[in-house]
């Protein structure tokens, strides 16, 4: 079993790898092999494989194409090259460091030295420091107080994991502090503080079946000093106790505080005092750096809200912008070719006719479009003004059959009208309320092909005040459920197929539906394929 430390400047990891090869390289793994990932850009894509070999010792291949592997940095392993050397080794590539080293199972921490305490309910809030099992000064419980709460006042992830090192060293009185997280197989060292021991530079600075026991029953554990200097155990070289508590993000074990005291300190052995601590600092480095997380996604949100609103303000701006300049023209267009029309008819040119009234159709069609768009453009910026004021639906519908009349004898259609004579006086928006009614026929009419379109109005009892109903039945194509779930989308037809053949730009009925709900109403559907269908458009007309 090997076990590898990368060191550069943007990371430092630490990891077992239990056998086999192992590749390191600056890609993602390839062909299924264990890989380790280093973020240093002068290293290749694929640049070192390693394997353990006998005799303590480790094969090294250079699968870069261009560079060398320092070995101890005295010699290099050409590209394409492979040689086996003796550990410990130290490989240098790029501007990073692999120190190899074999992990020596049989002196490996016992599982029966570990110690531990009872983990606190996540999500819970912390333990006080009045319910620790064992008595301390007091001066010293207010330093271990003034740890936690410099933690919890940290601005960013890296300045939690260093002030929690610093207070392993500083304020619990361990000779070594590490902030530790996990990356998928692998352990980083995110902050690392030590007393000025030169003991501290030998071993790994932390045990692996500690790190093991950890992720397995996310607790707290500890080595009290006997135990610890009776093991002599893995990573353990001079140590007299150990102390690592994990975090968390959500139920996922993200890092662990981790505090080492060499041998014949002048302190007290570690014990669940010193445990206890360590986990209340764990517990604020997992709660700020969530809270960290929270404040990071509020912020990129905040900011694509910002760019969304002002995206969409640039639009609206657009919109309006272009539809003046087009309107503009069209309306002379239209004008001019109404105006041609009269003048031939009168002088009696029939020849001219058919093509002048094209023209002034095609304006009128794309008038309508630019309208439609920037229709849809108000309401999706929240700019639709919905007016309140006085009108006689029965009037209104009646004479839309009148205008619409056209429309139907297009497709040889025949347009029926089901409507009171009186439906009482409305309080709302004619012209929104037209223009619904208009989209809803003209989709009825362009479905349908030598049939009938009816249009039924009634008045629908409420307590708020009566809504105005009016319901478009057709005897065309109709829809299958699949289609009916794609309607009142912007710019989308039922199928393909449809938008080729019978044209449109799928806009009327979603702006239809958005007016309908910007009068306090819906519209609704029913439909049987090869049938028909019928539109139901329900608006609070507030009828009287």
């Amino acid at each position: 079993m090997l076990t590898l430390t990368v060191t550069n400047k943007a990371e430092t990891q630490t990891l077992t790898h239990g056998g086999g090869p192992l590749e390191l390289g600056r890609g993602p793994a390839r062909d299924g092999a264990a890989r380790v990932v280093v973020k240093d850009a002068f290293v290749s894509r694929d640049h070192i494989r390693v394997a353990e070999a006998d005799g303590r010792k480790v094969r090294v291949e250079n699968l870069s194409a261009k560079a060398p592997v320092s070995i101890d940095g005295h010699s290099l392993l050409n590209p394409g090259a492979a040689a086996e050397y003796h550990l410990p080794v130290r490989l240098g590539v790029g501007e990073s460091t692999i120190d190899v080293d074999v992990a020596e199972a049989a002196a490996s921490v016992d599982d029966q030295q570990l110690r531990t305490i009872a983990a606190p309910v996540r999500g819970a809030p912390a333990p006080s420091l009045a319910s620790l099992t064992q008595s301390a000064p007091v001066e010293e419980v207010v330093g271990w107080l003034e740890a936690v709460i410099a933690v919890q006042k940290s601005v960013d992830a890296t300045d939690f994991y260093r002030q929690t090192a610093n207070a392993l060293v500083e304020k619990i009185g361990l000779d070594g502090g590490l902030v530790m997280l996990r990356d998928g197989v692998a352990w980083k060292v995110a902050a690392n503080a030590t007393r000025d021991d030169p003991r501290m530079q030998h071993g790994r600075g932390f045990s692996q079946t500690i790190l093991r026991r950890i992720l397995a029953d996310k607790r707290t554990f500890y080595l009290p000093a006997m135990s610890a200097g009776d093991g002599g155990g893995e990573s353990l070289t001079g140590v007299q106790g150990v102390v690592a508590s994990p975090f968390f993000i959500g139920d996922d074990v993200a890092g662990v505080v981790y505090g080492t005291r060499m041998q014949r300190a002048r302190h007290r052995p570690i014990g669940p005092l010193e445990a206890q601590v360590v986990q209340l600092l764990a517990a604020a480095v997992g709660a700020g750096v969530t809270r960290l997380a929270q404040d990071a996604e509020a912020t990129r949100l905040r900011v694509a809200k910002e760019a969304a609103e002002e995206a969409d303000r640039t639009k609206s701006g657009f919109l309006a912008m272009v539809s003046h300049e087009l309107r503009t023209p069209l309306t002379t267009i239209i004008g001019y070719s109404e105006m041609l029309l009269e003048a031939v008819e009168a002088d009696g040119h029939a020849d001219y006719v058919p093509d002048l009234k094209q023209v002034h159709t095609s304006a009128h069609h794309l008038l309508t479009l630019i309208n439609d768009i920037l229709d849809l453009s108000k309401i999706e910026a929240g700019k639709l003004d919905v007016g309140k004021e006085p009108f006689d639906p029965a009037t209104v519908v009646r004479d839309l059959m009148m205008s619409l009349e056209p429309l139907a004898r297009k497709n040889n259609n025949t347009l029926a009208l089901d409507c009171p004579a009186d439906l009482g006086r409305g309080l709302g928006d004619a012209v929104r309320v037209r223009q619904c009614v208009i989209n809803l026929v003209g989709n009825a009419c362009k479905f349908t092909s030598g049939g009938t379109v009816t249009v039924t109005a009634r008045r629908e009892p409420d307590p708020a005040g009566d809504n105005l109903v009016v319901a478009v039945a057709d005897t065309g194509i109709g829809m299958t459920p699949d289609q009916q779930a794609r309607l009142f989308q912007a710019f989308t037809q039922v199928d393909s197929t449809a938008g080729r053949k019978y044209g449109g730009t799928g806009l009327g009925l979603a702006i239809s539906q958005k007016l309908c709900h910007a009068m306090g109403g819906a519209i609704s559907v029913t439909s049987v394929e090869g049938k028909g269908s019928t539109f139901t458009m329900r608006v609070r007309a507030v009828l009287a």
